[in-house]
């Protein structure tokens, strides 16, 4: 007994400290906001399913009870699986990589603790003290965002949206509203069910609801503030249908009413100065007039074309990558070039899993829904606000994705839901399949297990993450050193290769543009990142970013045809995405082959004209091969909106002797950005060179007066225009 009650307080332990997760940050891995969560994560649950195994193994009270709910996650976890291993890049779905930290070993990790905590917290007295333990940490959180919102500490996105202790406003925003709506449960039960010290709760819950949705608000996420907007106001209309005389029905009555004045006065006031210059308010009034962001809009197109190519298992987990490289739309060319996701949990997870991968994820809400409203163990308030609350988290998954956090949450929603719908059942009783005299063999046995299972799992990853970030500073030893810790990192098994990878190539591009690398340093870093590029490819030959980075950095090390074939591999898995296009078009005019170069830059310019980089690039070419007409007539909608100032199209013209051009380009951008200093400076040289030092000087005076910072320096270029020194 005293070994079955220590390793049922480790479970319990286990349990209640994962709520404490979200507080953990290591700045000493990379993605510290990420990683850290995520191994901290996995470590607890193989603490807790491998002392609840032992349990399972003697005692059947610790077995999990039947549920459609079990039976759908398991089928959801089985389904992945055999998407992940018939995907486009295997190893990646399974282990995912550091900025992500999903994949199937997430999900298996998730599984894990659902059967766990659906298998001991089997009484509503446990269930509450595990969600009052998570609340209270959820105030914790809202406190450092407060103290962000004091400027007292960093905001790390933006210095605009809170992201609290998450890192992502979008992260920080779910993980509020998840808590908002369980304070909103047990406000709701205590003010039904008369508890003792009712005023006492009515006012802690109130706390919990306000401080969370305050700091929801300044998160900023649209997807988040209107699914708390809609949840709650679907979980009022319920309530009314359901008990429309009760008095907890009216004052949802009372709430809805208020939203909807609320909106309509918001509606009103949208464009007003106060409005606007509240960031979160801000952002959801931009919604009338931006409409669906475009780059959701784009990535559900593409990934609809990359589901009708794998309909029935998908790609597998983490291989999105492939798909939007594949069919990639050139309007994307102002967003993320590298997108992992679609912003879309519909499309993620068709892309994932195809369609059978589709159904198992939502399966998990129609079994939760069914367990809510057909096992008659919830309240009319309960029912409605649980309700509430998954429409809400599907509402926000339709513009993003899910982090550790929100996982977390939901699947503690489902093991609470699962756990009441089958609290009317009769638990198992009896001994196991081993005896509970050999409790503390099996236990000898469990831990040798766990740890082996947390070693294969998590110390592979840790190390190549501790390895990797002091691969990417600064050392004492000098650069020869970093060279060897990133050998060190990518010796390490099942570790973020590609990223690693990734890093090595910038690594080995900034050794190139250093004065302080030696030579032979520097040659030993791009042949190696040179090397490891190529077997990235190897392993995901689906995807356009190997074999891009690859090309990109032997064009900086001059080694020009084996870039060429570099890019082109990448050009024939991405050929709509103009950033490859660009480097060809480089690497062509390095090799001297101005006509194959001048191809490549029209290529992509006319896969999408509005796109200034892609103008910019076709333009100088064609200046720089004399061909004005068409050079003025791609230019032309840029100079006119006051867009095109770019010193490449100033040394095309410059190189002509066409200071007339410049000048012309350059006024006309200045008087879109009459603070640019930098502008005024070369519309005075563009003068200058032009032979006209009076049009010269008064540019330069009068970028004294319009600039009053510019002003020591445009006294010295006057200087030098009029003794005729001037560069």
């Amino acid at each position: 007994m005293t070994m079955e009650k220590f390793l049922r307080g480790v479970v319990l332990a286990g349990v209640f400290a994962l709520p404490f997760v979200v507080l953990y940050v290591s700045t000493s891995l990379f993605f510290p906001f990420i990683s850290g969560k995520n191994f901290a994560f996995r470590i607890l649950v193989e603490i807790v399913a491998g002392a609840w195994i032992c349990l399972a193994l003697v005692r059947a009270e610790y077995r999990p009870r039947q549920s459609w709910l079990l039976w759908a996650f398991a089928a959801f976890v089985v389904v992945i699986a055999i998407a992940d291993a018939f995907g486009t890049y295997p190893a990646k779905s399974f282990w995912s990589n550091y900025e992500r930290m999903d994949g199937w070993v997430t999900l298996a990790h998730l599984f894990a603790y659902f059967v766990v905590a659906s298998s001991i917290l089997t009484t509503e007295k446990l269930w509450r003290a595990w969600w009052h333990t998570s609340m209270a940490v959820s105030v914790l959180v809202a406190f450092y965002g407060v103290v962000q919102l004091l400027g007292l500490a960093t905001i790390n996105q933006g210095d605009v949206r809170v992201d609290a202790r998450l890192g992502n406003a979008t992260y920080a925003a779910i993980y509020m509203l998840f808590h908002v709506f369980m304070a909103a449960l047990f406000l709701a039960r205590a003010w039904v069910e008369k508890q003792k010290d009712r005023t006492f709760y009515l006012w802690a819950y109130g706390f919990v609801i306000a401080l969370d949705s305050l700091i929801l608000f300044f998160t900023a996420t649209r997807g988040a503030i209107l699914g708390l907007i809609g949840g709650m106001a679907l979980a009022a209309f319920i309530l009314i249908a359901l008990a429309p005389r009760s008095r907890v029905a009216w004052r949802a009555g009372v709430g809805v009413a208020a939203l909807v004045v609320l909106a309509g006065a918001f509606w009103m006031a949208k464009d007003t100065a106060f409005v606007r210059g509240i960031e979160p308010l801000n952002r959801l009034a931009s919604i009338a007039d931006e409409g669906f962001p475009l780059a959701r809009f784009l990535n559900v197109q593409m990934a609809w074309e990359g589901f009708k190519e794998r309909p029935i298992l998908g790609w597998g987990q983490e291989n999105y990558a492939a798909v939007f490289d594949k069919h990639y739309l050139p309007q994307m060319y102002a967003q993320e070039q590298w997108f992992d996701r679609t912003h879309n949990i519909v499309m993620d997870w068709l892309i994932a899993g195809g369609i059978l991968g589709l159904l198992a994820y939502l399966s998990l809400y129609l079994f939760a829904m069914l367990a809510i409203w057909r096992s008659g163990a919830f309240a009319p308030y309960e029912r409605a606000l649980l309700t509430g609350l998954l429409a809400a988290y599907f509402f926000y998954l339709v513009f993003t994705f899910d982090n550790i956090m929100s996982y977390i949450l939901f699947v503690s929603v489902l093991a609470y839901i699962t756990m009441r719908a089958n609290a009317g059942k009769p638990a198992h009783t009896g001994t196991g399949p081993l005896q509970p005299k050999l409790l503390p063999i099996i236990a000898a046995f469990a831990l040798i297990g766990t740890w082996g299972v947390a070693w294969y799992t998590n110390a592979s990853m840790l190390g190549a993450n501790r390895t990797l970030i002091q691969a990417m500073m600064p050392q004492a030893q000098g650069p020869q050193h970093n060279l060897e810790l990133f050998k060190k990192a990518l010796a390490y098994p099942r570790a973020g290769h590609q990223e690693i990878r990734e890093q090595l190539s910038q690594a080995a591009l900034g050794a190139l543009g250093s004065e302080n690398v030696p030579a032979d340093v520097k040659q030993q870093f791009v042949q190696f990142a040179v090397d490891e590029m190529g077997k990235q490819h190897e392993e995901s030959p689906d995807n356009a970013r190997p074999p891009f980075f690859l090309g990109a950095l032997l064009n900086r090390a001059g080694a020009y045809a084996e870039a060429k074939q570099a890019l082109e591999i990448a050009h024939t898995l991405t050929p709509r995405k103009q950033s490859v296009l660009f480097e060809l078009g480089l690497n062509a005019s390095a090799r001297g082959a101005d006509a194959e170069a001048l191809e490549y830059f029209k290529e992509a310019y006319e896969l999408e004209p509005a796109y200034r980089e892609a103008a910019t690039h076709y333009g100088a070419m064609l200046i720089r091969m004399s061909r004005d007409t068409e050079a003025d007539a791609v230019l032309q909608p840029f100079i006119e909106s006051g867009d095109l100032a770019d010193q490449r199209v100033a040394a095309a013209y410059a190189a002509r002797g066409q200071f007339a051009k410049i000048v012309t380009i350059w006024s006309a951008y200045i008087a879109k950005h009459p603070d640019n200093a930098e502008a005024r400076f070369v519309l005075a040289g563009a003068y200058y060179s032009a032979g006209d030092k009076a049009a010269a000087i008064e540019v330069l005076e009068q970028a004294k007066k319009d600039i009053p910072s510019a002003a020591g320096q445009a006294d010295e270029l006057i200087r030098q225009v009029q003794a005729g020194t001037a560069q």
